[in-house]
């Protein structure tokens, strides 16, 4: 080989060495978002927060901004809050007023997060029983009819997406209809009245409006608290609800370890029992006050500050664990920020939230940073507060 020969398949060799090496770079950033992402586990949407509509209404616009900037940045991919009926139409022949609603979609938009409206509590023009606030509607189709509103308002096919084109469109996909009727503060009727029938004759009206609107809009049941799968029993029984929903929920309050989990469990044998091992089961709430020894209840439900981060830890790793087999995909926790103050579950916020020399103020728990550590473990990464992964 003469020495030009030679020369020429040196630089050769050292060109394609560079030029393997420019390659093997590009490849790498290629996967590098791939790669942020391979250790989730879960699946989006998993975990949730509530956002109570008592610090909603107390805070302000920029404080609201940023809290859901925060809860985006803890993990939370989905938020569930409550859309008051009565606060929308509060006159029986009056417009619809969305500002409210408009306000709670725009940030779920901004933020990234999958927003889940609870739609309850009856204008006084349709309670049944007029002095109870969280009455019965006195006529479901009043109910069905703002829900068919809403739908064609926020849904995939939403007026609102169409006179907002500058928001990223996020939907709402589900609507759940009410929330605990099983219990007399939020479904309130006369003792020894059932409220299964009442409230099934509710769903199926539900579901035929929300699906009217919008087929692809998913009906949730009211979360069920306390004795859960005994509340669901009942509710198929004498509510004739098989066929009229597509997501069941349950509020696993407990306080024995591993205590969520087996109240799932039964949830889940529930659903199949009748008929619905398809449908999926979403936890809306999922808490325990941290109030021991800080209020006159001295009931067992409630642990200690640090009991609270340890309760959200287990459970979170109990649901994400038995997911696949209790067809679990959203897990809501309860609360993002609440008053620490009267009631035990006014003391479930990952927040302590007041007001001080006319300022929204929010103090950290310790549940905060083991929701932030579980989330981080079953996404795979750190979140922005868009939602967006920042890095594994």
């Amino acid at each position: 080989m003469s020495p030009a020969v030679s020369r020429l398949s040196a630089v050769r060799r050292r060109l394609g060495m560079r030029l393997a090496a420019a390659l093997l770079a590009t490849a790498a950033l290629l996967v590098a978002p791939t790669a942020a992402l391979a250790g989730r586990s879960v699946p989006q949407g998993f975990f949730g927060m509530n956002w109570d509509q008592e610090v909603s209404y107390r805070t302000s616009l920029p404080t609201r901004a940023e809290q859901w900037g925060n809860m985006a940045a803890a993990g939370a991919e989905a938020v569930r809050t409550p859309v008051l009926w009565s606060k929308a139409q509060p006159n029986k022949h009056g417009a619809i007023n969305w500002k409210g609603t408009d306000g709670l979609v725009t940030l779920a938009a901004e933020h990234g997060v999958e927003l889940i409206p609870v739609v309850t509590q009856a204008p006084k023009w349709d309670r049944k029983y007029a002095k109870k606030p969280f009455s019965p509607p006195s006529n479901d189709a009043a109910y069905t009819r703002y829900l068919r509103k809403l739908v064609k308002h926020y849904g995939p096919k939403g007026s609102f997406w169409k006179h907002h084109p500058e928001l990223p469109k996020l939907p709402v996909h589900s609507v759940q209809v009410w929330n605990e009727p099983s219990e007399y503060y939020q479904w309130s009727i006369p003792d020894g009245q059932d409220w299964g029938p009442g409230y099934g004759k509710l769903v199926r009206k539900s579901y035929k409006a929300i699906k009217d609107a919008d087929p692809s809009v998913k009906v949730v049941l009211a979360g069920l608290p306390n004795t859960s799968p005994q509340y669901l029993d009942h509710l198929y029984k004498t509510g004739n609800i098989h066929g009229y929903f597509n997501v069941a929920a349950i509020h696993p309050y407990t306080a024995h370890k591993h205590g969520v989990l087996t109240l799932t469990k039964q949830f889940r044998a529930v659903m199949d029992k009748h008929g619905d091992k398809g449908k999926k089961l979403w936890v809306t709430e999922l808490g325990l006050p941290a109030s021991k020894g800080k209020t006159s209840d001295n009931g067992q439900l409630q642990t200690t500050d640090q009991g609270m981060a340890d309760f959200l830890t287990e459970s979170y790793n109990d649901l994400m664990q038995h997911r696949t087999s209790l067809k679990v995909n959203h897990v809501f926790f309860y609360t993002w920020a609440s008053v620490y103050k009267g009631w035990i579950f006014k003391w479930t916020g990952l927040y302590v939230y007041n007001r001080h020399d006319g300022q929204d103020v929010f103090q950290e728990k310790p549940a905060y940073q083991a929701y932030v550590d579980v989330s981080r473990s079953g996404e795979g990464c750190t979140k922005t507060t868009t939602g967006a992964c920042a890095r594994r």
